[in-house]
């Protein structure tokens, strides 16, 4: 979600990716792991800009392209 508006890797800490934006005021931290939270989705997405509906639309994009069904690397969002 991140890469495809724009940001860019920049380091990895320990577990946790740091993505960089041009015109964001912190970094976007993603932990590396298999399965993220409802509240780690939607604060990634709020950090980015994006509303609730938007996640959602994009996750939703993002299953249809891998041609999943129901939930995305444990993510549910309500």
């Amino acid at each position: 979600m991140c890469e495809s508006l724009g940001g860019r890797f920049d380091r990895q800490r320990g577990d946790h990716y740091i993505m960089i934006r041009d015109g964001l005021h912190r970094p976007v931290v993603i932990p590396k792991k298999k399965g993220l939270g409802e509240d780690i989705v939607l604060g990634i997405g709020r950090t980015l800009g994006l509303s609730r509906k938007e996640i959602e639309e994009r996750l939703g994009m993002a299953r249809r392209a891998r041609g999943e069904k129901g939930v995305t690397q444990g993510v549910v969002l309500k």
